[in-house]
């Protein structure tokens, strides 16, 4: 039986390969075609990166330590034929093993889980503690003609203006704790925008989950006293009906940015309580470098303090309505380059209504051109009983080559 798997997953294997050797083998030919300028642009583009990261992961919750490695290879497709139509296809490949004392079952199935109506996201194998998962998270046209773009496949629309928390983010919530997801997830959806003037911009999207609920929104961007404001409303996957507003700005030389979103429950949700959901941030560069972010969040979702609820957090399980724990979250942020090719910086985001703390210090250095090596440390505590601090240490090394 493991042979006849291997072989099928050996056959599944090469059916992917051979699928996306024809879609590259049908973008080089139709840009290789001979062209009647005398000075002719590459129509096609590729770039990515593959990185190698081993983590070690201690919990004095469950007493469990876990090992892990990730090979984590990305491509990027690009193909602009002229200045009207342009289309992409970026995938990730990750090969993830992991060694636990405590395992959770079904665990590495969840790379398979896709946001999308398409499913795109396969384990083309996988065991008791490792797998090789591929996945498209873009795969889209775009058409750009006057003042009219419209974009249909999986996308990302990006309606956040804060840099940590975006409850205007309705689309596709992205997780900060998520860092070496750098692209963010996308969505499933068809994207119309329409530009006024140069400061101004309306658009309507329509997205689906992976269960076919919809998200249908529209937004107005424009420029008042050099802030950029955008005002939103919508309804979403989750039954809400949602209004929003958004701002970035400049206040004491530094930039000042934020967005406040309010759910409301339709009647054919089980929720009845409106949400509301709000971010503020500010940051800072000084004249030695140094940069400074603070940002602040209100979630008035129900409160939820056990530590799962964190480590699940931590496991990027978040939406617009519901970013972090709920109540009064805070985050401080500071980075300086130590030297042109080293540097470092000290991330803390603390909820007190829930006695939570994560401190998350990085360090960046540039081996050579295109190659860098980077230490992460995510730090979480939390209160597990009344004055007793519990634990989740997840540390990270990367090696990283981008081209």
């Amino acid at each position: 039986m493991l042979c006849l798997a291997a072989v099928q997953n050996f056959h599944i294997t090469i059916r992917v390969v051979k699928c996306i050797a024809a879609i590259l083998g049908f973008l080089f030919i139709s840009t290789s075609l001979p062209a009647q300028d005398s000075v002719r642009q590459s129509r096609f583009s590729l770039n990515g990166y593959v990185s190698d990261m081993p983590g070690l992961m201690l919990n004095s919750v469950t007493d469990a330590s876990e090992f892990s490695n990730q090979f984590h290879n990305r491509l990027n497709f690009r193909w602009e034929p002229n200045t009207t139509i342009s289309a992409a296809l970026e995938i990730r490949n990750r090969f993830y093993y992991n060694w636990s004392t405590v395992y959770p079952a079904n665990y590495l199935r969840g790379f398979e889980k896709d946001a999308g109506l398409i499913g795109m996201s396969k384990n083309l194998f996988e065991g008791d503690n490792y797998v090789f998962n591929i996945s498209v998270d873009r795969l889209w046209v775009d058409l750009n003609r006057n003042k009219w773009q419209v974009t249909l496949g999986r996308q990302r629309i990006n309606w956040g203006q804060a840099f940590v928390w975006n409850p205007n983010d309705i689309f596709n919530t992205y997780n900060y704790l998520d860092f070496d997801y750098v692209e963010k997830p996308g969505s499933d959806a068809l994207r119309i925008q329409y530009y006024p003037s140069e400061t101004s911009k309306a658009e309507l999207a329509l997205a689906f989950d992976s269960i076919g609920n919809p998200t249908l929104a529209g937004l107005y961007r424009f420029n008042r006293w050099n802030y950029d404001f955008q005002v939103l409303s919508g309804y979403t996957a989750m039954d809400d009906f949602v209004l929003g507003a958004g701002w970035a700005g400049q206040v004491a030389k530094g930039g000042f940015r934020g967005e406040v979103s309010c759910f409301i429950p339709s009647g054919e949700s089980d929720q009845s309580k409106t949400t509301l959901t709000a971010s503020a941030g500010w940051d800072y560069m000084f004249g030695n470098s140094l940069f400074l972010q603070l940002e602040c969040l209100y979630n008035g979702t129900d409160p939820d303090s056990s530590w799962l609820a964190v480590y699940e957090i931590s496991n990027f399980k978040l939406s617009a309505k519901n970013p972090f724990l709920s109540g009064f979250s805070y985050f401080a942020s500071a980075g300086y380059p130590i030297t042109p090719l080293f540097n470092g910086s000290l991330a803390m985001i603390l909820n007190p209504e829930n006695k939570v703390y994560i401190l998350v210090p990085t360090l960046d250095y540039n081996l050579a051109r295109n190659f860098d090596l980077s230490f992460i440390a995510q730090i979480i505590g939390i209160e597990n009983q009344p004055e007793d601090m519990a634990f989740i240490h997840m540390l990270f090394l990367r090696l990283k080559y981008s081209f």
